[in-house]
C-alpha cells in the first residue's frame, strides 16, 4: 500500500485547501521529511490520516470521549466561513499483483446544532457508492484499524511501551489483533453469558398461572378488536355512505341548474369577449379591404364595355392616320399602273376600290372619341380584367366566409354566456355541497384513525397470540428442555476448556515469531549484542521479559531513557514486520526525547527501514544537521508546515524547515 497525495480542507490549523504528494520518487527514497514546529500541525497531520481512513473509528490524539460528529465541528477550521471541511486521500493497494487505485473522499460542515458528514470512494476514477457504504468492512483490507496504533504514532508517547505494563497491554492488543483471536475472545464470553441464563431459568415453575394470564389477554384484546370493526363498519354505512349519496344528489342537482356553466363562468366570458373582439377585428379587415380595389368588383360589365369602347376608339384613331398615307398611297399605284400601260378596265377598278376604302375609313375618323383612353390605363384595365378582379374575388369571398364564422362563434359564445344561471340560485345548493364534502373529510379522516388503531391493536393481538403459542408450545416441552439444559451446560463447559487450549497453543506458536522479530530489530538499533542477549513474552499475560549477558532477566527500568525508546520503537517495528502487511509508516516527533547517540542509531537504522513508505513529521530540533545529513539520501520529498501565529493557521509548502536549508 502506497500514500499517493493526501489533502486538507479547513482541517484543524490548515487553512483553504491544502495537499502533498506522498509518492516515493524511488523505492531507495521512502522518505517524506515533514518539518514543523510545536504547535504548527504535526498531530493534526497524522490525526488527519487516521481520520479520513478509519471516520468513527479513528483514534485521533484529542478526540477522548467526544462524540464523533461534536469531534468533526471541532476539527473545522475556525476562520471558515462556509462551516465545511474536508480530508482527500490517494491510495494504492495491490492485491495478486493487480494494482489499484483509490481515493477517499470525508467531507463534513456544520447543519444548525449537527455536522453531516459525505464519505465518497472512487475506485480507479470510477465512484463506488456500495465501498463507500461498508468502507469500515473494506478498510480492514487495507489497512486494520486495530492495528493502525503500529503504523502510525508519535515518538514522544511510544516510550511508556518500555515498561511492564503497557508493554504488556501493546503487545496483548497487537497479538489479539494479528491473529484474530478476539473472535475466540468474544465465542468465550457468549458462552459464559449463555451459560449463566440457562442456569438462572427457573426449571421447575409451572407455567399455568402464566398460560391463563396470557389468554385472558388475548380473549379481551380480541373483542377489544372486534368492537373496534363494529363501530368502524357502523360508521362507513351508517355515516359516510350517506354523506356520500347526499353529495352525489348535490352534485347531479347543481350540474341541472347549470352549476357547471357557472364553474366555468370566467373562461366562458373570456371566449365570449374573444368572439366579439374576433367580430370588430373582421369587420375592420373587410372595410380595409373595401378600401382598395374590391369595390371595381361591382361594375365588371361596365369596364368590360369601356374596354370595347376604347378598341373601337383605337380603331378610329387609326383610321384617321391612315387617311392621308392611303391617299399618296393609291395616287401612286394609279400611276404606276397607268406608266405601265396596264388595262383600263383593271385600272378603273382598282380605282373604285381605293376610293371606297378611303371613303370608309374617313367616315369611321370622323366619329367621336369619347374615352381617348392612354396606354397605362389601358394596360391596369386588360390587367383587371385578366386577373386582379378574380384574385379580389377569391380573397373577397374568403373574407366574407371567415367571417361569416366568426359571426356563428359569437353566437354560440352569446347563447353560452346567456346560458350560465345566477349566483344566487345557487347560492344555497353551492353551501350544501361544501358543507358535504367538508363532513365526509372528517369522517374519512376519522375512518383512517380508525383503521390504523385496528391495524395497531390487530399487531398486539398477534404478538400475543404468537407469545401465548410459544408459551403453550414450551409448557409442552419443559421436561425435555430440562436434560437439554444440563447437556447444553456440560458441553458449553467442554467447549471453553478447547477455546483456551486453543488461544494458548495459538499465541505460544506466534509469540516465538513475534520474539524474534522484535529481538532482532531491538539489537539492530542498538548494535550492543551483549545488552539484551534474549527476550520473552509470556504467552498468558504477555508481559516482556529481557535477558541479559548471563541469560539474567534485565528489567526494562534498568535501561536508559534512550534505551527504553528504542525498545518501545523494536516493539512497534516487530510487530509491524509480524502483521505481514507491506503499509505505510508515519511517524510524529520521530527522535523524541532520545540522546545524540541513540538518535544516530534511528537515523541509521530504522528511519530508512521501517516501511517501503515513510512519512516523518519532525520539529526544528529533531532531524537537523548531521542526522539530516544522514538522512538526506534517504528522502524522496521534503515540506514544512509554516505556522502563522497572527491569524492561527498553518500553511504547507515544500522544502524542509528554512533553520536547515540554511545549515
Amino acid at each position: 500500500m502506497i500514500f499517493d497525495e493526501i489533502t486538507l480542507y479547513n482541517f484543524g490549523l490548515y487553512e483553504g485547501r491544502q495537499s502533498i504528494k506522498l509518492t516515493p520518487p524511488a523505492p531507495n527514497k521512502p522518505i517524506i521529511l515533514i518539518g514543523g514546529l510545536n504547535g504548527g500541525g504535526k498531530t493534526t497531520f497524522l490525526d488527519a490520516l487516521q481520520l479520513v481512513l478509519f471516520g468513527p473509528h479513528a483514534k485521533c490524539s484529542n478526540r477522548g470521549s467526544l462524540a464523533y460528529s461534536e469531534y468533526l465541528s471541532r476539527c473545522i477550521h475556525r476562520q471558515s466561513e462556509m462551516g465545511e471541511a474536508g480530508i482527500e486521500l490517494s491510495f494504492r493497494h495491490t492485491v495478486e499483483g493487480v494494482e489499484e487505485h483509490y481515493h477517499l473522499s470525508r467531507f463534513w460542515r456544520l447543519s444548525g446544532s449537527s455536522c453531516k458528514e459525505r464519505f465518497e470512494v472512487r475506485k480507479n476514477g470510477l465512484a463506488e457508492p456500495t465501498l463507500a457504504d461498508n468502507w469500515a468492512t473494506q478498510v480492514e483490507e487495507f489497512f486494520p484499524a486495530n492495528i493502525a496504533h503500529l503504523f502510525l504514532f508519535d515518538g514522544e508517547q511510544i516510550e511508556a511501551y518500555a515498561s511492564q505494563h503497557d508493554s504488556s497491554a501493546l503487545i496483548g492488543a497487537a497479538i489479539q489483533n494479528l491473529l484474530g483471536l478476539d473472535m475466540v475472545d468474544q465465542l468465550e464470553k457468549d458462552l459464559l453469558v449463555y451459560e449463566r441464563r440457562k442456569r438462572s431459568e427457573d426449571k421447575d415453575a409451572p407455567r399455568h398461572a402464566e398460560i391463563t394470564t396470557a389468554q385472558e389477554a388475548v380473549r379481551d384484546l380480541r373483542r377489544r378488536v372486534d368492537a373496534m370493526k363494529q363501530e368502524r363498519a357502523a360508521l362507513q354505512t351508517h355515516r359516510l355512505d350517506k354523506q356520500l349519496r347526499a353529495l352525489q344528489k348535490s352534485e347531479e342537482e347543481y350540474r341541472r341548474l347549470g352549476g357547471g356553466l357557472y364553474d366555468q363562468r370566467d373562461a366562458i366570458e373570456g371566449r365570449r369577449s374573444g368572439a366579439v373582439q374576433q367580430i370588430k377585428d373582421g369587420e375592420t379587415a373587410l372595410r380595409d379591404y373595401a378600401g382598395g380595389a374590391a369595390p371595381l368588383l361591382l361594375v365588371r360589365a361596365l369596364l368590360e364595355s369601356a374596354e370595347i369602347r376604347d378598341q373601337h376608339e383605337e380603331e378610329c384613331r387609326r383610321a384617321r392616320e391612315l387617311a392621308g398615307a392611303l391617299r399618296a398611297r393609291d395616287q401612286a399605284a394609279l400611276k404606276h399602273l397607268r406608266r405601265e400601260s396596264a388595262d383600263k378596265k383593271a385600272v378603273d377598278a382598282l380605282r373604285n376600290f381605293f376610293d371606297a376604302d378611303r371613303a370608309e375609313r374617313e367616315a369611321m375618323g370622323k366619329k367621336d372619341s369619347n374615352l381617348d383612353m392612354t396606354s397605362e390605363v389601358r394596360s391596369d384595365l386588360h390587367l383587371l380584367l385578366r386577373g386582379d378582379l378574380n384574385e379580389l374575388r377569391t380573397d373577397a369571398t374568403k373574407l366574407l366566409a371567415q367571417q361569416e364564422k366568426r359571426r356563428a362563434h359569437e353566437e354560440q359564445t352569446r347563447i353560452e354566456y346567456e346560458s350560465i344561471p345566477d349566483s344566487d340560485a345557487l347560492e344555497q345548493i353551492g353551501k350544501d355541497r361544501e358543507e358535504l364534502r367538508s363532513d365526509i373529510i372528517a369522517l374519512e379522516a376519522t375512518l383512517a384513525a380508525m383503521e390504523q388503531d385496528i391495524e395497531r391493536q390487530q399487531r398486539e393481538l398477534e404478538r400475543r397470540e404468537q407469545a401465548l403459542a410459544l408459551l403453550l408450545e414450551a409448557d409442552a416441552k419443559d421436561k425435555g428442555q430440562r436434560d437439554d439444559r444440563s447437556r447444553i451446560l456440560r458441553h458449553s463447559g467442554k467447549v471453553r476448556k478447547t477455546l483456551q487450549a486453543f488461544r494458548y497453543t495459538v499465541i505460544a506458536r506466534h509469540v516465538r515469531r513475534i520474539e524474534e522479530l522484535v529481538l532482532e530489530s531491538y539489537q539492530q538499533l542498538l548494535r550492543k549484542t551483549g545488552l539484551v542477549t534474549r527476550l520473552s513474552i509470556n504467552p498468558e499475560h504477555y508481559a516482556l521479559t529481557l535477558y541479559g549477558r548471563d541469560d539474567d532477566p534485565l528489567s526494562a527500568e534498568r535501561l536508559s531513557a534512550g534505551e527504553r525508546q528504542l525498545l518501545a520503537i523494536a516493539l512497534l517495528w516487530g510487530l509491524a514486520k509480524a502483521s505481514g502487511r507491506p503499509l505505510p509508516t508515519a511517524i510524529d516527533t520521530p527522535l523524541g526525547r532520545l540522546d545524540s547517540v541513540h538518535r544516530l542509531h534511528l537515523v541509521e537504522r530504522y528511519l530508512p527501514f521501517a516501511s517501503h513508505q515513510i512519512l516523518l513529521l519532525s520539529t526544528d530540533e529533531e532531524i537537523t544537521g548531521e542526522y539530516h545529513e544522514r538522512l538526506r539520501p534517504w528522502i524522496g520529498h521534503t515540506y514544512q508546515l509554516a505556522h502563522d501565529d497572527t491569524i492561527g493557521a498553518t500553511r504547507i509548502a515544500t522544502g524542509y524547515l528554512p533553520s536547515e536549508e540554511a545549515a
